[in-house]
């Protein structure tokens, strides 16, 4: 990956960065990642915890120009490791809830899209990071879209043996045109 020198930092610094500015293109950056992929052998150990990181409003999935999805990148940690571990047995789903219900709620509440994948169909969606291996998906709710302003996303993983994973909950802007 190539790193920003002295003169393309100078370029930066007559910029004014808003909070929010600066926190939308932290998690860009981070969402892209761009030239940090690879593929092959992963190294690994059993989930501990599940870690879920979404863009802060809906994107364009498909071909057509109109918002119709949501990014995330998910991480799984294992006890005693920094960095995040492949899935390669059990289940993995993305869960998307309209408005901001509480954790508990989303027991009761039905979701209004589930995305599931098996530990084989999570391959083409490895991306490797200075936070470990990871899993980046663009996630398109086709024609059931959600019906208010904001959505709140979690993972959930359902390893072959032990108990189900769940991430804490991310809220995602859906802007209207």
């Amino acid at each position: 990956m190539k790193r920003l020198d002295r003169h393309s930092l100078s370029l930066l610094r007559p910029f004014k960065w808003s909070r929010t500015g600066a926190y939308l293109a932290v998690v860009i950056l981070m969402f892209l990642n761009i030239g940090c992929g690879t593929r092959g052998t992963l190294p690994g150990g059993s989930p501990a915890e599940l870690h879920l990181f979404a863009v802060p409003s809906a994107i364009q999935v498909g071909e057509r120009p109109i918002v119709d999805g949501i990014g995330v990148r998910i991480y799984a940690s294992a006890a005693g490791k920094a960095q995040g571990v492949p899935l390669r047995s059990g289940r993995l789903e993305i869960v998307m809830f309209d408005g901001t219900p509480s954790m508990a709620g989303m027991r009761s509440i039905i979701p209004v899209h589930i995305w599931a994948f098996s530990a084989p169909e999570l391959v083409p969606f490895v991306a490797t990071s200075t936070l470990g291996t990871g899993y980046q998906l663009a996630l398109s709710w086709g024609t059931t879209p959600p019906s208010g302003k904001v959505v709140t996303v979690i993972a959930r993983y359902y390893p072959v043996r032990g108990a189900e994973l769940v991430s804490t909950a991310n809220t995602i802007a859906i802007k209207r045109r």
